[in-house]
């Protein structure tokens, strides 16, 4: 916290002669805080309480006047020498205020389906900042709530179904900044169920997935990312909306096809869609990674078949029911359905075997109900393996020193 000397402010050039807050500046008051170009007069055992940042402040050695009372010229003290909180929004400091001074009847609405949620997610940042640890702990139950839809459905630019990346990507900054687990898993999930229904743009979550340490954000993240390359390695576009996915693997253009269309629609003048996505270097060398380190493991996993106990009641396992298990999963792997996603689409291409091999005949004829049973179930076994690695696959194989700052490729 930034606390000005006496007068330095009135050096400054070019600086605006204050205002008083319209809310905030309460004359029986004893502390004026200036913050912007406003001033506000507010209680000091309010600012005080909590074990605050300010009542650290206001411990601090205060210089004696005539009769006892603090010197006029002690910032905080006067509207001449308030207290200055610089790097501070005017917006924020009363989002601050309103929760010190609010009354039972005003919190509670926070507690409501029609809660402010932008003011409340301010006031959680505000508190961490300033260190109000207990209303810092309200602040972040009292959204997790409302996010979560404990009291009812959000308003719908709040709600996790229906919000942008945007709002996803500040939720879960405020989750990580305030250690608020079940915020933090409940925003992910929620994430990463959209990012693959392709209704939010992969981009905007693979740089915080990676500094919140949240691999399963991350692994979905660069691995829808990746489906959504273009031809010429283009990430796409950054506006949310299904509308603005690229077409899915199992029915992707060629590479050639892709070009012919685009050179089409060049020449007949047809804007483009959407506003071009930009990536990093390293998130570049992750996705070539990435497609590499799925590649191969497509090739181990369609010659390498799911293992399964021998059941009870099954008197013909190792020659009759393995043996078979073994000769259709390399055909439906083989097989054209299978092989329209791309090879670094493992999970598309093991939906499409799984498809399959539920009504496949040879399976049902040849393998006892118990050995099918087991089958299927080692595959979605498989399946589950490979959701939960999906974040290793994408390791940057060339990662510079950390202190090196990362360019926009």
């Amino acid at each position: 916290m930034d606390i000005d000397y006496p007068g330095l402010a009135r050096l400054a050039q070019g600086e605006n002669a204050p205002v008083r807050d319209a809310e905030y500046y309460i004359e029986s008051a004893d502390c004026v805080i200036r913050v912007e170009d406003t001033l506000f007069r507010v209680h000091r055992y309010l600012l005080g309480r909590d074990n605050s940042a300010f009542q650290h402040m206001f411990s601090m050695p205060v210089v004696q006047g005539g009769g006892g009372l603090p010197s006029q010229c002690v910032e905080g003290y006067s509207d001449d020498d308030p207290v200055h909180l610089y790097g501070e929004s005017v917006e924020r400091f009363r989002d601050l205020l309103s929760v010190l001074y609010d009354l039972p009847p005003q919190l509670q609405a926070y507690n409501t389906p029609e809660a402010n949620v932008d003011r409340l997610l301010a006031i959680c940042e505000m508190t961490n900042k300033y260190h109000f640890a207990s209303i810092e702990a309200w602040a972040i139950d009292a959204l997790y709530n409302v996010i979560a839809r404990l009291h009812g459905p959000p308003q719908q630019r709040y709600d996790l179904a229906h919000c942008s990346s945007e709002w996803m990507r500040k939720l879960l900054e405020v989750a990580l900044l305030c250690g608020h687990d079940k915020l933090l898993n409940l925003v992910t999930n929620r994430w990463v169920d959209r990012i693959v229904a392709r209704d939010l743009r992969p981009i905007h979550a693979l740089d915080i997935a990676a500094r919140c340490g949240k691999e399963k954000l991350l692994g979905y993240a660069y691995y829808v990312q990746l489906l959504e390359m273009g031809p010429d390695f283009s990430p796409g576009v950054v506006e949310d909306g299904p509308q603005f996915a690229r077409t899915r693997s199992g029915t992707i253009l060629t590479t050639v096809n892709a070009f012919i269309l685009g050179a089409i629609a060049a020449a007949n003048g047809e804007p483009r869609i959407g506003t071009p996505a930009t990536l990093t270097r390293e998130q570049k060398q992750r996705l070539l990674a990435g497609h590499w380190s799925l590649t191969r493991l497509w090739e181990r996993l369609r010659t390498t078949t799911p293992r399964f106990e021998r059941p009870e009641g099954c008197t013909y396992h190792q020659h009759g029911c393995l043996s078979t298990w073994v000769q259709v999963w390399r055909e439906v792997g083989r097989a054209e359905v299978t092989l329209r996603h791309e090879a670094a689409d493992v999970l598309g291409r093991l939906e499409a075997m799984e498809r399959q091999l539920v009504v496949h005949a040879d399976l049902s004829n040849a393998l006892s109900p118990q050995c099918k049973r087991a089958a299927l179930l080692a595959l979605k076994t498989t399946v589950t393996e490979v959701k939960e690695g999906l974040a290793g696959h994408f390791r940057d194989l060339t990662a510079r020193d950390p202190g090196v700052r990362e360019e926009r490729a």
